[in-house]
């Protein structure tokens, strides 16, 4: 099941752990956004260069074209382990990703949060030579950032969606009549005149009432 606070906004923390560097590749964590019952982030990685494009997620499930994956795990101060290795059940969820010329990322959320002190980090990938790593990380700044996360409807977890799969009808632009955007948004177009498509009809009267 995928981590999803709803009802939450979550707030960032400034966060960038280098996870390696070699002549091959470079892999990163970044992007942390902390919730009430967990937090996001996102694992970078670029290529020099390659065949292949680089398997950032894990969990068993093979990706075609595509390098061995990552192994990535977490293990916080309690014991509580989180691991992208197939057949574990832990909170660490892949929620999504995309590759564009050798740049890779992925989105990563862990729930519960990890406890507070130091938070173990482990990375390896030994298709690029990168052997276990594990970083130590300080969890003080992710859970002081609980206290900034905005809950959007206090007592409530939003609504579901519902949507109605026959109603295929378009709606129409709505623009504020004065402001910015009304100042930006340029005049229709004239139609062409009905008798010669290919003049336009400069007596067409437009929503200004005015002649264009």
């Amino acid at each position: 099941m995928m981590f999803n606070p709803s009802n939450e906004i979550g707030a960032s923390v400034p966060f960038r752990l280098v996870l390696a560097h070699t002549d091959a590749v470079a892999l990163w964590m970044t992007n942390v956004r902390v919730f009430t019952g967990g937090m996001t982030f996102s694992l970078d990685a670029c290529q020099r260069d390659g065949d292949k494009h680089l398997d950032m997620g894990g969990f068993g499930r093979p990706v075609s074209h595509a390098t061995p994956p990552l192994l990535f795990g977490i293990e916080d101060s309690a014991g509580t382990i989180a691991t992208n290795l197939p057949r574990t059940r832990s909170g660490l969820q892949l929620e999504g990703g995309g590759s564009s010329d050798g740049n890779n990322s992925a989105r990563f959320s862990l729930s519960p949060l990890p406890a507070r002190g130091a938070m173990g980090v482990y990375v390896a990938w030994p298709h690029f030579g990168i052997e276990e790593t594990r970083f130590d990380v300080d969890t003080t700044a992710i859970h002081d950032a609980v206290a900034d996360v905005i809950a959007l409807w206090p007592g409530e977890e939003r609504k579901p969606l519902l949507v109605d799969m026959d109603d295929y009808s378009i709606p129409d632009l709505e623009i504020p009549a004065d402001g910015w955007f009304a100042r930006q948004n340029p005049p229709p177009r004239p139609p062409r005149q009905p008798a010669d498509p290919n003049r336009i009809n400069f007596g067409y009267v437009g929503d200004t009432g005015q002649a264009l």
